[in-house]
């Protein structure tokens, strides 16, 4: 026992080296004037104001809270054999990393649209959009769906394990920080310049493209694949939620804003996603680790919440809503 606790605190601590390192390396670049990607162009501003708030919030805190709740049986509701989840996690690993390379480097796709361009007025048209979210949909959704059924994994099952009410405290008050939060705090036009009619038409619109886009694909393979196995293996909390943060920000290599044209700025793209979506990808581990529910990060930390005020706006100019 004392073993497979020295074990656990190891695997702890190695994951916080590899993202304590890539952020000293990250300040390193930025101190010695290496080229900055658009989106690692404020990352101490981001770290401090943005995602260490998110880790103390989503993480810590909701840790806390949660304490005395019972054990989630990985296992049973996610089909986990034990003695091939390690293998299985790491399969998880190499799949992800090896198809975000192609899709980001061959056809400039990342988990959020329009993958690594900043969107302006006119720059993508709608059939970009469902490239984006038959690609997403089929290779991060379908396919691995299918190899969980292979391994008697049961939605039913799942969706029958739910304590909703139990959670809808959580729901809420998650939600309304991280939709409000980014509106408040300036980082998007939410309620400037948009119609009632195209609110009513965008918001649905918005949340059903990014929920098959983006959403489903997380909520599967994070939550549904990676997360339980590596439970299943580790069960010390906080090490569980690390990994799935490293996990995250792996999904996160193409977000929008990063460049990989050259290598200052793709060293400054790299250690800045692995620095930040590290942090945001622990909040949405913390949710499924601590409830057994794998949607209550999509509604609380990525699709209903954040991704409303942030993508609204785009959609209703891709698709001219009036």
């Amino acid at each position: 026992m004392q073993y497979l606790k020295f074990l656990f605190n190891s695997v702890f601590l190695i994951g916080l080296a590899i993202w304590i390192s890539v952020t000293a390396f990250y300040f390193i670049l930025v101190s010695n004037n290496f080229e900055t990607a658009p989106i690692a162009a404020d990352g101490l501003n981001d770290l401090v104001t943005t995602y260490i708030p998110v880790l103390f919030l989503a993480v810590f805190l909701l840790l806390f809270l949660t304490r005395k709740r019972e054990a989630v049986n990985w296992i049973d509701l996610y089909a986990v054999n034990k003695a091939t989840a390690k293998k299985e996690a790491w399969i998880s690993v190499l799949y992800l990393l090896i198809t975000q390379v192609i899709l980001g480097f061959v056809f400039n796709m990342g988990l959020h649209f329009p993958g690594t361009d900043i969107y302006v007025t006119g720059s993508h048209a709608q059939a970009d959009v469902f490239i984006w979210i038959i690609t997403y949909t089929f290779i991060y959704t379908v396919i691995p769906l299918y190899w969980l059924k292979r391994r008697g994994f049961s939605l039913r099952k799942l969706f029958a394990s739910f304590k909703w009410i139990r959670d809808l405290w959580i729901i809420i008050v998650y939600w309304a920080i991280d939709f409000f939060g980014p509106i408040l705090a300036g980082s998007t036009d939410f309620f400037g310049g948009i119609t009632a009619s195209q609110y009513a038409q965008g918001i649905p619109l918005g949340i059903v493209i990014n929920s098959l886009g983006a959403g489903l694909p997380v909520v599967v393979m994070m939550h549904m694949i990676f997360i339980p196995r590596v439970a299943v293996l580790i069960e010390n909390k906080l090490t569980v939620i690390l990994l799935g943060g490293l996990f995250y920000s792996l999904f996160s290599l193409f977000d929008q804003g990063v460049n990989y044209s050259s290598l200052s700025s793709a060293l400054t793209s790299f250690t800045y996603i692995v620095m930040t979506q590290t942090l945001v990808g622990m909040g949405k581990a913390t949710f499924t680790v601590v409830t057994g529910n794998p949607f209550i990060h999509f509604i609380t930390l990525h699709v209903v919440s954040a991704r409303v005020p942030f993508d609204t706006r785009m959609y209703i100019e891709i698709f001219r809503l009036k």
